[in-house]
């Protein structure tokens, strides 16, 4: 009988790792890091509850940490099938996972120095030369169109729209004869937004639907993201403060160019310099021009159009070493100041925010989901102080809540999502979302779709036949 095990994003957003066993064989979908709370954290040093060894063959959905940045651990501990992705989440997942191996170095470093490490050893979960392993087991699937991974497992991939590269997968099972088909949604990204395509629902008669509730309780809100942030720009360049938008590298970086371009060129915002302090993000904004077959209509217009690149502004400035990220700290006139990680959850951001917070020029723009325990959610929740380097930093700058630049659907979108399968799934489990966005969004699929539907549980297995 088939079977699939929730080793992670069960009951959070992080962490994701499900496990199919079949005909003998296993197959493990996605293998991401815990972020957040120091007890979810913890879970990235148990070992599984399996030997990794005994796993035959590994997936992706996209590249994002919470998906991939396990591998390092899980390659170190035996396993050595191959790595199944496509080529887009391939490039991703490299620079993702050397830069999550270089800072987890500079933190160990910095806890040793300062005995702050939760953990007596103080170190790293794995290093760069971690990396390299993992990178010789990446092996590439079509972007879309199926994929025989193995006799007993064939994958289809759907666009979901969330970051280059990413998708969502129809597993088909055969065993003893039978198909068993169970569908992993990946995280869903958002309708109508700029540079990606829109989400595609599988056309798939799921027997087991895996679907994330991130947002299952409530909706982004509503607004012109372009006006907003115009609103922002020209509000705090006119008090002479700066922006600080801690944005992940991949996805929400490119999102916040798009659109400070688009604003200067219709001469709604001045020409700030913008500091993208990530060389991981330019790396990621060069594939995004590259792998051109996720452009939506309208990007591939823009880029056909002579007007230059249309995720750069007109004066770009990049900060490659830790001295040119530094010497930001000297520019006392208006500027935006892009920078990972997005949840606040470490990087070069932490640095700006030290030195911009106490202003209360300054805007910081939260502009995507901040999972519990994340210095993140503390912003958005109001804090004070924040903890930084062993300082308390006050928090005097504006903060300022920009649910409208999230990749991950809302609540309706979900239903949206879920609305174009073909069929009802015999078993739906929520996945990658705290209690409460689980639960709610299992409330509306029972009341919407009179679906069985159940929020995942971490460590439970379920049989798929």
């Amino acid at each position: 009988m088939a079977k699939l095990t929730f080793l992670g994003a069960a009951g959070s957003v992080t962490g994701s790792k499900y496990l199919v066993e079949a005909a003998g064989k296993r197959l493990l979908v996605d293998c991401g890091l815990f972020q957040g709370t120091q007890e979810l954290k913890d879970r990235n040093w148990k070992p599984l509850p399996i030997d990794p060894k005994t796993i035959d063959y590994a997936m992706l959905t996209h590249a994002h940490l919470d998906h991939t940045g396990w591998l390092p651990v899980l390659v170190k501990a035996g396993y050595r099938g191959p790595i199944f992705a496509n080529p887009a989440t391939i490039e991703l997942s490299e620079i993702l996972l050397k830069d999550s191996a270089h800072l987890q170095e500079e933190e160990t470093q910095h806890a040793q120095h300062n005995k702050s490490s939760q953990h007596p050893e103080s170190q790293a979960l794995y290093t760069p030369e971690d990396v390299d392993p993992v990178l010789r087991l990446l092996k590439p699937m079509p972007r879309s169109g199926s994929f025989d991974i193995a006799p007993a497992f064939r994958v289809t991939s759907f666009d979901a729209g969330h970051i280059l590269g990413s998708s969502s997968l129809e597993l088909t099972i055969t065993e003893n004869g039978k198909k068993t088909v169970v569908v992993f949604s990946g995280d869903v990204g958002r309708y109508n937004q700029p540079i990606l395509k829109d989400p595609t629902t599988p056309s798939s008669n799921a027997d087991v639907l895996l679907c994330e509730s991130t947002y299952g309780d409530r909706e982004h809100p509503g607004g012109d993201p372009a006006e907003l942030l115009a609103d922002i720009v020209n509000r705090v360049a006119k008090r002479g403060g700066s922006i600080v938008i801690p944005a992940f590298a991949i996805g929400r970086t490119q999102t916040f160019m798009y659109y400070l371009r688009q604003l200067e060129d219709q001469q709604r915002i001045p020409r700030l310099p913008v500091y993208v302090d990530s060389p991981m993000a330019l790396s990621a904004t060069d594939l995004y021009l590259k792998h051109r077959e996720d452009h939506d209509l309208e990007f591939s217009r823009e880029e056909s159009s002579g007007k230059g690149d249309p995720l750069s502004v007109h004066e770009f400035h990049l900060a490659r070493s830790v001295e040119e990220s530094k010497s930001i700290n000297s520019v006392k006139t208006p500027c935006i100041i892009i920078s990972a990680s997005g949840m606040v959850t470490g990087g070069r951001v932490l640095h700006h925010l030290a030195q911009r917070l106490p202003d209360p020029r300054n805007a910081v723009i939260l502009g995507g989901f901040q999972a519990e325990g994340t210095r993140g959610r503390a912003l958005q929740e109001g804090a004070k102080v924040l903890h930084l380097f062993g300082q308390t930093v006050p928090v005097c700058a504006e903060i300022v809540e920009m649910g409208q630049f999230s990749a991950h659907a809302g609540k309706s979108e979900l239903l949206r999502w879920l609305a174009a399968l073909p069929a009802p799934p015999r078993q739906t489990y929520l996945t990658h979302g705290e209690p409460a966005a689980a639960q709610s969004l299992q409330q509306a699929i029972q009341e919407k779709f009179h679906w069985k539907a159940a929020a995942a549980k971490y460590l439970d297995t379920v049989d798929l036949g």
